[in-house]
């Protein structure tokens, strides 16, 4: 009994190994998002805890979603810890923490006055735990410029000089601090020429899917492109990434859909049905 025991941990354990740190995270979150749905707010406020601590420092709404978890069950000190932490770790916008829904039934608590008055200090701890903080605003700057001349400017080749001027001095941020994921706007105002022969994707391609293959990046990072693209080509959408446009652009082989979505780091549909109320497609069938 004890033999047999063993050989089921070393399973389990191998099985685990196996995994890299994202698709254990993604595991949790999802795990823990379809809870928070199903109101097991106990179960789910763990689960959003160990993804947090997998990678503190990825997704500010999982914070969010852990902190109404447990002001759902009365936990308000781990509610308030929850959202410093995001903060710190985040750089959680004021405005979203201001306009989150599901802090709404409890924004009578003193935390929510508390932590909107100290909420630059808060923001000011975020970049002194940054590694890189001029790294960090210069990537903002950029973005900034990148927005201010498409709402600005209607003159395309201007537009272009910025994506070229941007896209390359990202190649050289990322070549010495590595990827910085507010970057991906930069990257995605090249998804013109995605996967063409050239100085931006014979960079990116090779150097984002070895940070896949490490577990640095998301499995699902090239999928908007990959949507992008077949919709430009083929007028068809490849995950379902477009939920406002299935009549327009609809899923090819949506029998698949699913297993491709899974392959590639996303969730299935039923499950954006069921957590974010996504329309699905009619032809679309649960397996």
């Amino acid at each position: 009994m004890r033999i047999t025991y063993i050989l089921f941990l070393f399973t389990i354990i191998s099985f685990a190994q196996s995994k890299n740190e994202f698709e254990i995270y993604n595991e949790f979150e999802q795990k823990a998002m379809l809870q928070f749905k199903d109101k097991e707010y106990e179960k789910a406020l763990l689960n959003f805890q160990n993804a947090i601590n997998l990678k503190p420092s990825e997704n500010v709404t999982i914070y969010f979603y852990a902190v109404a978890a447990a002001l759902n069950i009365g936990k308000l000190e781990k509610a308030k810890e929850l959202i410093i932490a995001s903060i710190h770790k985040t750089n959680a916008s004021k405005s979203y923490f201001l306009n989150f829904e599901e802090f709404n039934n409890f924004r009578d608590q003193s935390m929510f006055a508390e932590i909107e008055k100290d909420y630059e200090k808060h923001i000011s701890i975020f970049y002194k735990e940054l590694e890189h903080p001029k790294i960090y605003r210069e990537i903002d700057s950029l973005i900034k410029i990148d927005q201010k001349v498409r709402k600005n400017d209607s003159d395309r080749y201007k537009i272009m000089q910025i994506d070229s001027s941007n896209v390359k001095r990202l190649i050289e941020i990322t070549k010495q601090y590595g990827w910085q994921s507010k970057g991906w706007l930069i990257l995605w105002h090249q998804r013109g020429t995605y996967g063409q022969d050239n100085y931006v994707w014979n960079f990116f391609k090779p150097y984002i899917n070895e940070q896949i293959q490490k577990g640095k990046i998301k499995k699902s990072f090239w999928t908007m492109f990959e949507e992008e693209q077949s919709i430009i080509k083929n007028k068809e959408q490849i995950y379902g990434l477009y939920f406002n446009y299935f009549d327009q652009y609809p899923i090819k082989d949506i029998e698949y859909v699913d297993k491709r979505r899974t392959e590639n780091g996303l969730t299935p549909l039923w499950y954006m049905e069921k957590v974010y109320g996504v329309k699905l497609p009619t032809n679309y069938i649960k397996l």
